[in-house]
């Protein structure tokens, strides 16, 4: 896994985005925030029509909220507070050196803009409405549905799945991911002594079957690699690829949408890693793999 740890040198231009502050410190929310019960779950809610000028759709529908959507709600006006200093000070390259890699770019641009202070207004107008409606509003609602996140539960998961619960019918598998290039997959268990069904190639994975989804290598990682696989009882097997420090899912969902912080298997995964107490993800079947491929949140973020 060359050049996918912390002193991988990111890009904004050509590298897939990068985990974000906010997105670890959520991770942590929802971890401290505990299992889900199934029916704080939303049922009927229409996440493109709603927005910070709306009623929360928790009261509406009586609903008691997950505490660790409270804790992120609050860690989105938080960090939006925290990070006004790069506007004041945007053009100072040494202040900058400290703001999210993404950010930093952004400003940058504002300063050789025709009107930087036009672009710096419609920059921070940007970021504050991701900060207070994309992603509470359109992102982690919309995941804490019983159409989404209820659809891991299974149906003998309980009223409150916790994290046994959970693994019992979504499994973290430790895998070795083959190239397209690689021996097969019979082939390559027999010459390093491994078991058949924990050696799979890149191709066969669920985020080789849609163009929105990304396969590991199109983040560097270098196949073959052991990695951390999802197995999930919606029929996907999504890896979890190390990247910015952290993990992040291969499906869909983040990757359609770039302003996305968390899916639904993210979620789960904060859940788990909540009952472990570790920012490190178990591997509750298959191979062992390294800390690197199972490191969930960054520990710059974790103290």
């Amino acid at each position: 896994m060359g050049g996918t740890d912390a002193l991988h040198d990111y890009d904004v231009e050509i590298d897939p985005p990068a985990i974000e502050p906010v997105e670890h410190r959520i991770r942590l929310d929802f971890m401290a925030g505990g299992p889900i019960r199934r029916d704080q779950l939303l049922e009927k809610y229409n996440s493109w029509k709603g927005g910070p000028e709306n009623a929360d759709p928790w009261k509406q529908s009586g609903k008691t909220k997950p505490d660790g959507l409270k804790y992120a709600e609050e860690t989105c006006l938080r960090t939006f507070k925290e990070e006004e200093r790069y506007y004041d000070f945007f053009e100072d390259d040494q202040v900058l050196s400290e703001a999210p890699a993404f950010l930093a770019h952004r400003l940058r641009q504002c300063r050789s803009a025709t009107d930087p202070e036009e672009a710096l207004h419609s920059e921070r107008k940007r970021r504050a409405n991701w900060y207070r409606k994309l992603i509470p509003w359109l992102n982690l609602y919309q995941v804490l549905k019983e159409s989404s996140y209820g659809t891991l539960f299974g149906s003998s998961a309980g009223p409150q799945p916790n994290a046994e619960a959970l693994t019992r019918q979504n499994t973290l598998v430790g895998m070795v991911v083959l190239g397209d290039d690689d021996q097969t997959p019979s082939k390559y268990a027999r010459s390093h002594n491994l078991p058949a069904k924990y050696v799979i190639r890149e191709a066969d994975l669920s985020c080789s079957e849609s163009s929105v989804a990304v396969r590991p290598s199109e983040f560097g990682i270098e196949l073959p690699a052991p990695l951390l696989v999802g197995k999930y009882t919606t029929g996907g097997r999504y890896p979890l690829i190390p990247w910015s420090d952290g993990l992040v899912c291969s499906c869909p969902y983040k990757h359609d949408q770039p302003w996305r912080v968390l899916c639904k298997h993210e979620l789960l995964a904060a859940v788990v890693a909540s009952d472990q107490n570790s920012i490190f993800l178990p591997v509750t079947k298959g191979l062992e793999i390294p800390h690197r491929a199972r490191r969930f949140v960054s520990p710059d973020f974790s103290d």
